[in-house]
């Protein structure tokens, strides 16, 4: 099995001055935990996720992050820069062994300048029930 089998192929992206509130909102309604950070030419720049809310601030958990932190953080504040990228046709069991390597959750299928996919913990759990 193949990223390209797996990989969920509409990718949801956030700009690099969208608010953590804004972010919180957008997690929410996508139902998802993490996205690519885009430029606005276009490119990724990075990526964030709930993980970077909670490494960046360890607050109580019945806090919002934004409210605590206020509306002057953004996503690109607290984004990782270093983006893991694989090809389609990279094995499930490479991207599996790159996640535990790399300690991330998530890799973006194809390049900076285009995305064709993304494929996160979540997804690799799913192909073991």
């Amino acid at each position: 099995m193949q990223a390209k089998d797996i990989m969920e192929t509409m990718v949801q992206s956030v700009p690099p001055e969208m608010s953590l509130h804004e972010f919180e909102e957008f997690l929410s309604q996508e139902g998802i935990s993490g996205a690519p950070v885009k430029s606005a030419s276009g490119s990724v720049i990075g990526i964030v996720s709930k993980t970077d809310l909670v490494n960046t601030l360890r607050f109580r958990e019945s806090e919002k992050f934004s409210v605590i932190l206020g509306p002057a953080i953004t996503v690109g504040d607290i984004m990782t820069y270093d983006v893991v990228t694989v090809t389609p046709d990279t094995s499930v069991r490479e991207i599996a062994q790159l996640m535990v390597d790399q300690e991330i959750h998530r890799v973006l299928v194809g390049s900076r300048k285009n995305v064709v996919g993304i494929i996160s913990a979540f997804d690799l759990l799913e192909l073991v029930h």
